[in-house]
């Protein structure tokens, strides 16, 4: 099944269950780098297939962290042909990463996502850019349809929402998404929330702090003081012992200096190239400067990958973007 010219659709929380219950043999599609929400998101819907007796499977480029087993354990995945491609908080189709063409290029019927810079690359879409996570447009797709919570479906959706909310701290975590934490905590008070929480926000390796404590030392500081660089090379993770999950945790680390506006983590990777991290604070928008360099996310925190350069003249690079765009 190749990729398809589409005039994206955009749908609402009833054709998209329509649509969802409609499919069958279905691979669900999620980002390379995987986080909690595109996880969450990706079984949860396979959860919510499974109900209708719909056979699916979550599909990822990258080995999905056992940091996530609360979720992932136990699930063993019935081997079928696809006939149908859906995707779950993946904003561009490049996001996908390494699989093979058949799934690279498959028609996606549907996307369900939350990033403003989706670029519409599916056969219909149902999004809301303002939500916090797209776990959280996924539980506004049941409770509008009248679908009842699973606990198995609940856990998965507060996974997503409470690791892309970075535990309800960043400025995306507003009303609608503590409403829509308030009714899960409510149906299901048992569930391991506080277990999850630590596990994602709290717990790291040894390696990883000492990666943290390297990183701190080498943040490089704009003139103005606004913006943070941080450069990790790939030879770091080696000799810690850090694998690529945790390192993604490492993003978060130049927004904590004070009077930091956007904080960039610049990751080179094994084939020299790099992957970039950015957060923003109270008035950044990383998606733009994302953006500049093929990439985007939210207006607080964003992505992008640069393909060469020396370490020193790609960092500069990035620190000019992002102060020009204060």
């Amino acid at each position: 099944m190749m990729q398809q010219s589409v005039n994206c659709v955009e749908i609402d929380s009833r054709a998209a269950y329509e649509k969802l219950c409609s499919l069958q043999d279905v691979n669900i599609l999620i980002h390379r780098s995987p986080d909690g929400d595109c996880i969450g998101g990706g079984y949860a819907l396979y959860h919510l297939l499974r109900q209708k007796g719909i056979r699916s499977r979550v599909v990822c480029a990258d080995v999905i962290p056992e940091t996530f087993q609360s979720v992932t354990a136990g699930i063993q995945f019935e081997s079928f042909e696809p006939k149908a491609y859906i995707s779950v908080d993946v904003a561009d189709r490049n996001l996908l990463g390494d699989l093979p063409e058949e799934i690279k290029n498959a028609e996606i019927v549907l996307c369900i996502d939350h990033h403003i810079s989706n670029t519409h690359y599916a056969d219909t879409l149902y999004w809301n850019p303002n939500s916090g996570a797209a776990c959280e447009v996924l539980f506004r797709m049941l409770e509008e349809n009248s679908i009842p919570l699973t606990s198995e479906i609940a856990e998965c959706l507060y996974l997503g929402m409470a690791t892309d909310t970075g535990c309800f701290q960043f400025s995306n975590a507003d009303a609608s998404i503590f409403q829509a934490v308030s009714v899960i905590k409510s149906q299901y008070p048992d569930l391991p929330y506080a277990r999850i929480n630590r596990k994602m926000f709290v717990e790291k390796s040894k390696g990883r702090m000492q990666l943290d404590a390297r990183v701190m030392q080498n943040i490089q500081l704009s003139e103005s003081g606004r913006v943070a660089v941080a450069y990790l090379p790939y030879a770091w993770m080696s000799e810690l012992n850090v694998s690529s999950y945790e390192v993604d945790g490492v993003a978060n680390l130049p927004m904590q200096i004070s009077g930091v506006e956007i904080g960039i983590t610049c990751k080179q990777q094994s084939n020299g190239s790099y992957r970039i991290s950015m957060r923003g604070g109270d008035t950044a928008d990383v998606s733009k400067v994302c953006a500049l360099f093929g990439g985007g996310g939210h207006v607080k925190a964003g992505g992008c990958s640069i393909e060469s350069g020396e370490p020193k003249e790609v960092c500069e690079k990035l620190m000019k973007a992002a102060e020009d765009s204060l």
